[in-house]
């Protein structure tokens, strides 16, 4: 039986704060699937997964799960990896990217908010509308926090990441 705590093998924490200057190594991970492959991938999740990773929060809105039905329907999306992608389009298409949103209605779901009504957020809201819609449709999906790339700096001979590049993103099990 695995554990809450044993499924979250890929966190990197540091063990002091990170102050300016500071210097960290990082060995990551590439996928190098395909498209075909993850298409090919299937639905037989594992217990660990469909118990964790298809949890719903409750309150996630009727229309936000016919959005979700909607636009997997019209991309006439039947694979798993076809349905994320799908929904991952509609959002680039139809949301407005924006970090200076006020906050959510305190009475009104905070996905729902966002599709529906603002039409606008950042990574967080991106990544909770998708994870939301992806879950509806029996989809395991979870949220990933971290940082992107950073920029390449030649005289240090590597990346400088900065808090501006703190970033969150979906990750849908295949």
């Amino acid at each position: 039986d695995i554990t809450r705590a044993a499924m979250n093998v890929s966190v990197i924490r540091p063990t002091r704060v990170l102050k300016r200057g500071d210097t960290y190594t990082v060995t990551s991970l590439l996928s190098t699937a395909t498209g075909g492959q993850l298409r090919a991938a299937g639905t037989n999740y594992p217990q660990w997964i469909t118990q964790w990773y298809l949890q719903m929060s409750p309150s996630v809105t009727n229309r936000t799960i016919q959005l979700a039905q909607r636009i997997v329907s019209e991309a006439a999306a039947t694979t798993p990896y076809d349905r994320a992608v799908a929904i991952e389009s509609w959002l680039r298409a139809n949301i407005v990217y924006n970090e200076i949103i006020p906050q959510p209605p305190r009475n009104q779901d905070p996905v729902d908010w966002v599709l529906f009504d603002l039409r606008q957020g950042y990574c967080n809201y991106y990544a909770s509308a998708m994870i939301m819609m992806l879950r509806s449709l029996g989809i395991p999906a979870r949220m990933a926090a971290g940082f992107a790339q950073g920029d390449w700096d030649p005289a240090q001979n590597a990346f400088v990441v900065e808090e501006r590049d703190a970033h969150t993103w979906v990750e849908v099990y295949f």
